[in-house]
């Protein structure tokens, strides 16, 4: 489940094996914050190796999902930052291109603290906020 108490900055920490019913879910939380219409960012956290498991039927959902959505991601969305805590899953995943594949600034972080500072130079500062927590803050 996401943390909305930081918004503009919603903040997804995930530990549990990922299942298609829980993808769908968390599809429909951003149909959620889009209905806000409120520009905000990510910082979405995979703590285990389960919990980057693709379920059977989610690749496809999530093809269809970004097909309709992808202009209010682009919209909304001003920046996603990507933290894989598995190192060997860090290895696997470092090099995968937010924004070609969203169409939104992001990037993928080894840790919670390379996410923030990222999230603060290269999306907070420019908007003239502040990233609105702290490393210490996110449960990971």
């Amino acid at each position: 489940m996401e943390d909305l108490s930081h918004w503009p900055l919603v903040v997804g920490v995930y530990r549990e094996e990922a299942t298609l019913q829980a993808y769908q879910a968390q599809l429909d939380s951003w149909q959620a914050w889009f209905v806000r219409e409120q520009p905000f960012a990510l910082l979405r956290v995979y703590a285990t190796p389960g919990s980057l498991a693709h379920p059977e039927g989610s690749a496809a959902a999530g093809k269809s999902w970004l097909a309709q959505n992808r202009p209010l991601l682009q919209r909304w969305v001003i920046g996603m930052a990507t933290v894989i805590l598995p190192p060997q899953d860090y290895a696997r995943l470092k090099n995968m291109q937010v924004e070609k594949a969203f169409g939104v600034p992001g990037g993928v972080f080894a840790s919670v603290e390379e996410a923030i500072v990222w999230l603060q130079r290269e999306v907070f500062e420019p908007a003239g906020m502040q990233v609105p927590i702290g490393a210490a803050d996110v449960a990971a």
